[in-house]
Formats: structure tokens, sequence, C-alpha cells
């Protein structure tokens, strides 16, 4: 083997070892990456869970506003008559 094929061959071997290297550091960010987007997917379903539980207290809480209204302007009315409650 000539000089130049043995810089040509140890050269190839650097970059084989450097692309391994990038490889191994790239496949553990993916890694970590993809951790991260569970958490997150677990967080968005929770907070979804969460959401519609608010959504129907809220409707709950409509409904009895629209009641107290109902009662206060039907007791408003009769003391306008002059009649209580």
């Amino acid at each position: 083997m000539t000089a130049l094929e043995e810089q040509l061959t140890r050269a190839l071997r650097r970059l084989s070892a450097q692309y391994e290297t990038e490889q191994q550091r790239h496949s553990g960010q993916v890694e970590a990456l993809q951790g991260q987007v569970e958490v997150l997917r677990q967080r968005v379903e929770r907070q979804s869970g969460e959401n519609e539980a608010l959504q129907r207290r809220i409707e709950r809480l409509d409904g009895q506003v629209t009641r107290l209204a109902e009662c206060y302007g039907t007791s408003a009315a009769a003391r306008r008559r002059g009649l209580r409650i």
C-alpha cells in the first residue's frame, strides 16, 4: 500500500468513526425529543379531560343562573304589583 493509500484509509476510518459518533448523538437527541412529545401528548389528553369537565360545570352554572334570573324576575314583578312572596 502506498503512503497515499494509507492516508486515505486513515482519513476514511476517522470519517467513519465521526459519522458513527454523530449518528449515536443524533439518535440520543431523537429519543429525548420523542420522550418530550409523549409527555406533551399526555398533558394534552389530561387538559382535554379537564376542559370537558369545566365545560359541563359552566353549563350547569349557566342553567342555575338562568333559573335564578327567572326567579328574581318573578319576584320583582310580584313586588311591583304589591304582592309579597
